[in-house]
């Protein structure tokens, strides 16, 4: 179990960046690998907060469809009385309210990026451009594009264009085969599936959104290029016609997917060879007897076959591992909450969203809180 932490730990880390993308079905998805991994206090506070925020937010959307239907009805009477006068004016008025939300230098701006045809094009610099250059212009336009501050139509699809150049174009080897390649390698963000190339795109990218990758370069500092490329676990795919390029590309998936498998097997037998904790922090399948430090009366569990030391000196020994251990666990917990109240209030400035700002304001971070007095009591 304990070989599986550092796994568990990362499912966090991108269950909390699903939350600030608001894709909280995604969270719930990480937050339950955690578990299996590793069952932490964190991972179970943020999965009981998702699934009241999803119970709230399907109580809301049925209230909302019966008030619709209650509504629409004599609506559409009164259209059937009043003629296609009556649609005309309400066309007009629905075409106004949503108009009102963009200007048309915005919609002119979405439109220029969807009729781009080169990833260069895209972010508006040049075939010579430096990581610099690309991290620059990818700043100022992922801003400007990003779906929760431009409503003009289309602005999703061209944050997703942005968001692919950036990671094509950043990345040195894809930006190699783009350079050779061409137009061949460009997605085609209006249509999937197979375009006139011989390549096509699929848009869909489980592992890497563009919603996500905006959150760890702004929210996160910006990931550093190792964080970042392991992070993009091949996220085009590309086939030709051409049997010799098909067995290129398998070949060259495969050595990359060497290292991963290796650091898999090496994990596995991780568990094999490394002994089972005496003790855990929080209450598990095998872990289930309770029992407490003497001094920092700190919770923590053993299993049913524990032995305990039979000396004092042996018992402060291993009473001391599990208060370090204890210590440990609040810094990290705290460090991910700071981190996360953070993100949340650099996101909210971002977006001159009092509404988020109010909200970050008020995230809390239980686990400083507890570490303070943890450390106030002279434990730590």
């Amino acid at each position: 179990m304990e070989a599986n932490k550092d796994s568990a730990l990362h499912y966090i880390e991108l269950a909390e960046q699903a939350i600030l993308a608001n894709d909280n079905e995604r969270a719930l998805r990480y937050l339950t690998k955690s578990e299996n991994l590793f069952p932490t206090q964190k991972a179970k506070d943020l999965m009981e907060r998702l699934m009241h925020v999803n119970s709230h937010s399907t109580s809301s959307t049925s209230n909302n469809k019966t008030y619709e239907s209650t509504s629409t009805s004599p609506h559409n009477e009164q259209e059937t009385t009043n003629g296609p006068s009556s649609n005309t004016r309400h066309r007009t008025t629905t075409q106004s309210t949503s108009s009102s939300d963009y200007t048309p230098e915005e919609a002119q701006a979405v439109r220029k990026i969807k009729t781009c045809k080169d990833l260069y094009e895209i972010l508006g610099v040049s075939k010579s451009a430096t990581e610099a250059d690309l991290k620059k212009a990818y700043r100022k336009l992922a801003l400007q594009f990003h779906p929760d501050k431009c409503k003009a139509p289309g602005a999703t699809d061209a944050f997703k264009a942005i968001g692919k150049a950036f990671s094509i174009l950043s990345d040195p080897k894809k930006r190699e085969q783009y350079d050779q390649y061409g137009q061949a390698m460009e997605p085609q963000y209006h249509r999937g599936g197979r375009t006139s190339q011989h390549y096509y795109y699929y848009e869909d990218d489980d592992d890497f959104s563009a919603e996500e990758l905006f959150n760890l370069f702004f929210g996160y500092s910006g990931p550093t290029s190792r964080t970042y490329r392991r992070r993009q676990q091949n996220p085009f795919q590309f086939t030709t016609h051409s049997t010799h390029n098909t067995t290129q590309n398998t070949t060259h998936t495969l050595a990359q997917l060497l290292p991963y498998l290796f650091l898999f097997l090496i994990s596995i037998i991780g568990t094999f060879l490394v002994s089972e904790p005496q003790f855990q922090l929080h209450r598990t399948g095998k872990y289930n007897n309770a029992r407490m430090t003497r001094l920092s009366r700190i919770e923590y569990f053993v299993k049913q076959d524990f032995h305990p030391p039979k000396t004092d000196a042996e018992l402060d020994k291993f009473e001391s591992s599990v208060v370090d251990e204890y210590a440990s666990d609040l810094r990290h917990q705290c460090y991910r909450e700071q981190q996360y109240k953070e993100s949340m209030l650099w996101r909210a400035r971002m977006m001159n969203d009092n509404g988020l700002y109010r909200e970050a304001q008020k995230q809390g971070t239980p686990s400083c809180n507890k570490l303070n007095d943890f450390v106030q009591r002279g434990h730590a």
